[in-house]
C-alpha cells in the first residue's frame, strides 16, 4: 500500500491522479503537526509524521508531494535507503510518448506532453499542461510549472524550477539548481545556480 507525503494542494493533485489508476492509497503524511487528523482530501486524512511510516508494515510505497524539489529529494531518498518502493504518478489525460524515457518517483500531471526522446530522470514535477519537446532532457528534481513549453534537445540540470508559462530553447541549457521566472522567454544558456526572468531571459547569479 502507498503513503502519500506532503498534505497540501499538490498532494491532493498526486491523490487525484493515484486514485484514477487505482492504487490504494493508505494516508497522507505531513511534517506539520497542525495537520494531523485534517481531512486532505476523497475522506483521506493526515494520519502522523513521515517517520511513522516505518513502523507501519502494510505501507511498501511512498509518493512525495512536495513542491520543494530540496525537500522532495531528501524525502524520496530517506525512504528509498529504506526499501521503499517510489512509483511514479502520470495522470491519465497526460501523453507519454512511447519513445519517452522517465524514472521514478515523478509526477506528470493533467494534460501534459512528452514527446519522443524526451527523457525525465527521477523525482520530477511537470505540472498542468506542460509540454517537453523531443530530445530534450530534465535530471533529477526538476520542476516545470503550468504550461511552460520547452523546446525540442534542450537540458534542465538538477533541481532546476520553472515557473508558469515560461518559454525555453531551442537547444538551451538550463544550469543545476535555477529558477526561471513566471512567463520568461529564455533563448540562451543559464548558468547553474541562477535566475532568470523577462523576455528575453536575463540570468542573475544567486549566491544562495
Amino acid at each position: 500500500m502507498l503513503a502519500i507525503v506532503g498534505a497540501g494542494g499538490h498532494a491532493k493533485c498526486v491523490y487525484e491522479c493515484l486514485y484514477l489508476h487505482g492504487h490504494l492509497v493508505y494516508g497522507f503524511f505531513d511534517d506539520d503537526p497542525v495537520k494531523k487528523g485534517q481531512e486532505v482530501i476523497n475522506g483521506k486524512v493526515v494520519i502522523s509524521n513521515p517517520e511513522e511510516i516505518l513502523k507501519n508494515e502494510e505501507i511498501d510505497a511512498i509518493f512525495i508531494a512536495l513542491g520543494d524539489n530540496r525537500q522532495r529529494m531528501a524525502k524520496y531518498e530517506f525512504f528509498e535507503a529504506r526499501g521503499y518502493k517510489c512509483p511514479n504518478a502520470i495522470h491519465i489525460k497526460a501523453y507519454q510518448s512511447p519513445f519517452a524515457e522517465i524514472g521514478k518517483g515523478n509526477f506528470i500531471m493533467t494534460s501534459a506532453v512528452l514527446n519522443p526522446g524526451s527523457s525525465i530522470g527521477n523525482y520530477c514535477i511537470v505540472n498542468t499542461g506542460a509540454t517537453v519537446g523531443h530530445d530534450c532532457r530534465l535530471e533529477n528534481g526538476v520542476q516545470i510549472g503550468p504550461g511552460v513549453n520547452i523546446a525540442g534537445g534542450s537540458l534542465l540540470q538538477e533541481g532546476v524550477f520553472v515557473g508558469i508559462g515560461a518559454k525555453i530553447g531551442p537547444n538551451v541549457s538550463i544550469g543545476a539548481w535555477s529558477v526561471v521566472g513566471a512567463g520568461a522567454v529564455v533563448l540562451q544558456d543559464v548558468p547553474a545556480n541562477s535566475i532568470c526572468y523577462g523576455i528575453p531571459g536575463k540570468s542573475v547569479f544567486n549566491s544562495s
